[in-house]
């Protein structure tokens, strides 16, 4: 299955769609819509009411991910984009809103800018995750239910991806409950955000949460830790370094303004080193 775009932390901009108009996902899918479990619009959508850029702040407040139908014109491939994007949320209806983008309303315009979706491959479905922000999408030759699922962000992933969508630098503080020093790697951290008047944001990511089973193979953690470990990363989504609890906030702070020229460094890159520089 190939994704527009993979749940990671260095790739948050919406780009992606931009690349993929000549991929083979821009063909036309001809399979039967009568083989796809066709929902009963009230259970899981609330595209009737009000403009699409409302239904999705609405979504928000309720702290709910979206799955966004993105399409141009009505007919079969649409209505199995559709058909598909409601199987997935009928899974978790409490958490998951499903909601209609038709980029040739002009009321629609901002949010094409916004998502860059101008030749784009449509239909498609972009998944938002509780604060509304893009954390990726699937075009209809990929969508599955299952694939629709695994985009949808962790909690943590969440707070990573605001931080980043507002421009802000992360400390990540990995950690067990049993780490008596857990506060103090805390504290160090928002003492250093201090210093960058706010210019990031502390995340604690606890090993053995398991919602966080990806993000926490993604950042390469070690499980076996017996201390707080402190993972800086940069406004582009790199990680920069790993830190003790001692690590002064000016070590800390020149992390996080770390910029690192190669674009493929971020959790769980290749290479059995990882990212940043390890102290």
């Amino acid at each position: 299955m190939k994704t527009i775009k993979t749940v990671a932390i260095l790739m948050i901009s919406m780009s992606f769609f931009a690349s993929c108009k000549n991929s083979s996902s821009e063909n036309v899918v001809k399979d039967d819509i009568s083989n796809v479990q066709n929902l009963e619009n009230n259970s899981v959508s609330e595209t009737s009411v009000g403009g699409v850029s409302e239904q999705i702040n609405e979504a928000a407040k309720k702290n709910k991910a979206v799955f966004l139908v993105v399409f141009n014109k009505e007919g079969a491939e649409k209505e199995k984009t559709l058909s598909i994007a409601k199987e997935a949320a009928a899974k978790n209806p409490k958490t998951i809103q499903v909601i209609e983008l038709n980029t040739s309303d002009n009321a629609n315009s901002e949010l094409v800018t916004k998502y860059r979706l101008t030749g784009a491959p449509l239909p498609l479905i972009i998944v938002l995750d509780k604060n509304g922000i893009a954390a990726g999408g699937l075009v209809l030759a990929d969508a599955t239910v299952d694939g629709l699922l695994k985009i949808i962000p962790s909690p943590k992933y969440s707070e990573i991806l605001k931080a980043l969508n507002n421009q802000k630098a992360i400390f990540i503080v990995v950690y067990k409950q049993t780490m008596p020093d857990k506060a103090k790697a805390i504290e160090n951290c928002k003492k250093t955000v201090e210093s960058m008047n706010n210019g990031a944001s502390v995340v604690e990511l606890n090993i053995d949460n398991k919602n966080e089973e990806i993000l926490i193979t993604q950042l390469k953690v070690n499980t076996l830790a017996t201390d707080p470990v402190i993972y800086a990363i940069n406004k582009a989504g790199q990680v920069t370094g790993t830190f003790d609890i001692n690590t002064s906030t000016a070590d800390l702070k020149n992390a996080a303004n770390k910029v690192i020229k190669s674009s493929g460094c971020c959790p769980g890159g290749s290479g059995s080193s990882g990212c940043g520089t390890k102290k």
